[in-house]
């Protein structure tokens, strides 16, 4: 999958989403929908010639998109989020610029997620839940040189019924009856051990387990909102209970004034199917955000 594909089909996508948003708005009297987008775009250039202290020239720049699309009537209550996020980095490590094959764009964040928890209430803070969640990427991913995904390759989805609480911007989730299903269709990485497949033929791998998943999101200052994920995946097959995937995700966001933002993310992954150490992921920086 080339840029310009991926650029089109993230246009696609926001425009999918504003046109829901109006459909629900004139459709639902009663505003039954809360529905909010957010698009978070930054950038950074250096040039350097003849640098004595040394270093690369470089270029880099991401974008990252959350929707929220809630709906509530009663006692029902119907919550999506979607998160797209896209970022490259190159850099001038030979010095001849971006015409040497030598000097490639690297993907510095590449993510599609996207969670549905429909609810009914049970008692006080208290509801009967089931979700599913799809998480993938939208291009290639390497390691050392050796290929470890490819555009929706792999998909990972997970479906679970259970138990949730939820109170001021606060939820926990409790599951028992949880499936988790991870789908390869890229030729090149068909049986590959990484996923845990054990066939050299193998396209998909199903495991059945208990999940817990924790969020939090809320202005803890005038200007600060926090969001913080805690996923937890115990796979029944699994001989100990240390084989628990784990998954964090924390984001910190701090309006400076009207038009600028600065932001703070963190994510953590254990997950031993995919890889025996822990995986971690930082970012930081300055935005101009989008809000509609």
């Amino acid at each position: 999958m080339n840029k310009k594909t991926l650029v089109i089909i993230c246009g696609i996508i926001s425009l999918i989403f504003c046109n829901i948003k109006i459909f629900a708005q004139e459709q639902d009297s009663i505003k039954h929908w809360s529905i909010k987008n957010s698009i978070i775009s930054n950038s950074e250039q250096t040039t350097l010639s003849n640098w004595s202290a040394g270093g690369f020239s470089s270029f880099a720049f991401s974008n990252f998109y959350k929707g929220f699309f809630n709906y509530k009537n009663g006692k029902n209550q119907w919550d999506n989020s979607v998160e797209l996020a896209y970022g490259l980095i190159w850099q001038d490590k030979t010095g001849n610029g971006y015409k040497d094959k030598n000097n490639q764009f690297q993907k510095s964040d590449d993510k599609i997620e996207i969670n549905s928890i429909f609810s009914r209430r049970m008692y006080k803070s208290w509801n009967y839940s089931a979700l599913v969640n799809l998480k993938s990427q939208f291009d290639e991913g390497f390691k050392d040189e050796v290929l470890i995904s490819a555009p929706l390759s792999p998909i990972v989805i997970t479906s679970s019924l259970g138990w949730e609480y939820k109170r001021s911007g606060f939820s926990a989730l409790v599951s028992f009856l949880t499936g988790k299903t991870t789908i390869v269709e890229d030729r090149r990485l068909i049986g590959n051990s990484i996923f845990g497949f054990t066939e050299a033929d193998q396209t998909a791998l199903f495991s059945l387990g208990s999940y817990v998943k924790l969020y939090f999101q809320k202005d803890i200052f005038k200007n600060i909102n926090l969001l913080a994920k805690l996923d937890f995946y115990y796979d029944y097959n699994k001989a100990s209970i240390l084989d628990t995937d784990i998954s964090t995700e924390i984001f910190l966001n701090m309006k400076i004034s009207k038009y600028l933002t600065a932001f703070v993310s963190f994510q953590a992954i254990m997950d031993k199917d995919f890889n025996e150490t822990l995986q971690y992921k930082e970012r930081m920086g300055f935005s101009i955000p989008i809000n509609f």
